[in-house]
C-alpha cells in the first residue's frame, strides 16, 4: 500500500496587527475504505488559545482555532501522512443505475445533492456547461465511468496552475478563460 505525504502551507500577511475570529481548519483527510491517516501535524502561527477538533455532518475532522491578541501574520502548516490502496476507478455494472450518464438520484439523495448540482456561479453564455458537454455523447449513451475519466484527463492536461493573490476562490469562468481552450460549440444544453 502506498505510503504518501501532504504537505500544506497557507500564510496570510497584514499591513498591520489586526484580531482574528474563530478560524475552521480542514486540513485532515477523511479516512475511508482507501486511505488511512496514519501520522498527522499541524502548526499555527501566532499559536491558538485554543484548538479543539470535531467532525462536520459528512464526516470530515473540522479544527476551530480561537486566538488571543493581534499579528500581522497567520500561518497554517500541516503536513499528514496517508496509507493510500488506490481502486481501479468505478466499478459499476450496467445493472446500476448510475451507468450510463444522465441518470436520477433519489429523493432520499437530493437533499444532500441540490446544493452540489444547482450552478453556484453564474454562466450567461453557457460557456461552463459547454465545456462540461463536450464530454457526453452525443449519437448514444455516455458511459458514467468513462464521463468522470474524460473530464479528469481534460482538467489534467488543459488546466494550468496560476498563483493568485486575489482574496476568495476564483469563479470558474476564470478558470476556464485562464486556462482552458475555449470549448468548440457554445450552445445551450436541454
Amino acid at each position: 500500500m502506498p505510503v504518501l505525504t501532504i504537505r500544506h502551507k497557507t500564510e496570510y500577511r497584514y499591513a498591520r496587527p489586526v484580531s482574528f475570529g474563530e478560524h475552521r481548519v480542514m486540513l485532515r483527510p477523511r479516512d475511508g475504505h482507501d486511505l488511512k491517516v496514519i501520522a498527522q501535524r499541524m502548526t499555527i502561527s501566532p499559536e491558538p488559545v485554543s484548538l479543539r477538533w470535531i467532525h462536520d455532518v459528512f464526516g470530515n475532522s473540522v479544527g476551530i482555532a480561537k486566538f488571543n491578541g493581534p499579528a500581522d501574520r497567520l500561518v497554517f502548516e500541516s503536513e499528514v501522512t496517508i496509507e493510500h490502496e488506490p481502486k481501479h476507478g468505478i466499478e459499476l455494472s450496467q445493472g446500476d443505475d448510475a451507468f450510463y450518464y444522465p441518470f436520477d438520484y433519489s429523493s432520499d439523495e437530493m437533499p444532500d445533492l441540490r446544493d452540489s448540482i444547482n450552478p453556484q456561479h453564474p454562466d450567461p453564455d453557457g460557456t461552463i456547461e459547454a465545456w462540461a458537454r463536450q464530454f457526453v455523447r452525443p449519437d448514444g449513451p455516455t458511459n458514467t465511468r468513462d464521463l468522470l475519466t474524460d473530464i479528469t484527463h481534460a482538467i489534467k492536461r488543459q488546466f494550468k496552475y496560476m498563483r493568485r493573490f486575489d482574496p476568495g476562490v476564483q469563479a470558474p469562468l476564470a478558470t476556464l478563460w485562464r486556462s482552458a481552450p475555449a470549448p468548440a460549440a457554445t450552445s445551450r444544453c436541454s
